[in-house]
């Protein structure tokens, strides 16, 4: 497995026909019970710790569950317990992830690794949820109205926001790399689908790990047709959250790929939603009825 964008960054593996499990899973007189709910820190020992919950269901020895953060999820991770042991692993295209942990006293004390260049630690324990940040109040905007902008197109034309039609716009900030934008997305594509055309009009602003712009852009359009969404992808540059939030005056920074702006008719920024939770988590469902809600509510005020 070769990274396109990461020059001599590969990662052997093996493919075994008819094989049901992701792990070798070795018959134990008793296995911890993982399902349920947990709080969880990763990089506890270090200076920059960040909160998670976990979110686990046991069928005998096979787990599934994801992790979510205040930025996203880490989306649909599949293992097994062995004893009070267990594993769970996730490729989504663009990550490898492998998260490995042991339980001591109803605490999980494990380690996640990305790829073959980082590790982290993290642990869990049960109780009642710790609430997070609230995606809608994490990334701010910096005015009331957005004036304008422009980018180019994935067809080669300049797209602005004055382009674009709709008593509601969505401004979907991305990257064709990133997993939870994958999912939002799909989302969006559900959204367009709810409403009349003329009532929602959506861009995907993209920001790359291709320093090429020809490269980037073939990514773009064929990100699009695979995607299989009808509204414009513009290439806003290289991704890089520092100098991505310096280009985009109108918030204090980018926090997380993807975060989503909803503008009215007269371009007010009415909501900001960083990060996504994806139809791995619980949090989904409840999302897309308060998502669908707020639109809704915009459309009869507009």
């Amino acid at each position: 497995m070769q990274n396109n964008y990461k020059e001599g960054y590969q990662i052997p593996f093996i493919l075994t026909n008819g094989q049901n499990h992701r792990f070798n899973i070795l018959p134990t007189e008793e296995n911890y019970d993982f399902s349920g709910h947990w709080n969880a820190i990763f990089n506890y020992d270090t200076e920059s710790p960040y909160p998670a919950q976990a979110q686990f269901t046991l069928d005998g020895q096979k787990l599934n569950g994801t992790f979510t953060t205040e930025t996203g999820d880490y989306r649909f991770l599949q293992g097994n317990v062995q004893g009070d042991k267990l594993k769970l692993s996730v490729f989504d295209g663009s990550h490898a992830f492998l998260f490995t942990g042991q339980v001591s006293n109803d605490t999980i004390y494990g380690e996640f690794r990305s790829g073959k260049h980082y590790k982290a630690k993290w642990k869990a324990f049960k109780g009642n949820l710790k609430s997070m940040k609230d995606p809608y109040n994490m990334t701010r905007a910096t005015t009331k109205y957005i004036d304008d902008f422009e980018f180019t197109s994935s067809d080669g034309s300049l797209v602005s926001l004055s382009d674009l039609e709709g008593r509601v716009k969505l401004i979907n900030i991305m990257g064709t790399w990133c997993p939870n934008c994958k999912d939002e997305i799909s989302f969006l594509n559900e959204v367009t689908s709810k409403f009349d055309e003329k009532a929602i009009s959506i861009v995907s602003l993209a920001f790359e790990r291709y320093k090429d712009q020809s490269v980037a852009m073939d990514r773009l359009r064929k990100y699009k047709e695979t995607m299989g969404f009808d509204w414009p992808i513009l290439l806003g540059g290289y991704a890089n959250k520092k100098d991505n939030s310096e280009a985009l005056t109108f918030i204090d920074q980018i926090y997380s790929y993807p975060t989503l702006l909803v503008l009215d008719q007269s371009n007010e920024i009415k909501y900001i939603h960083t990060g996504f939770y994806g139809p791995a988590t619980k949090e989904f469902n409840q999302f897309r009825s308060d998502f669908l809600y707020k639109i809704d509510k915009l459309l009869i005020e507009n």
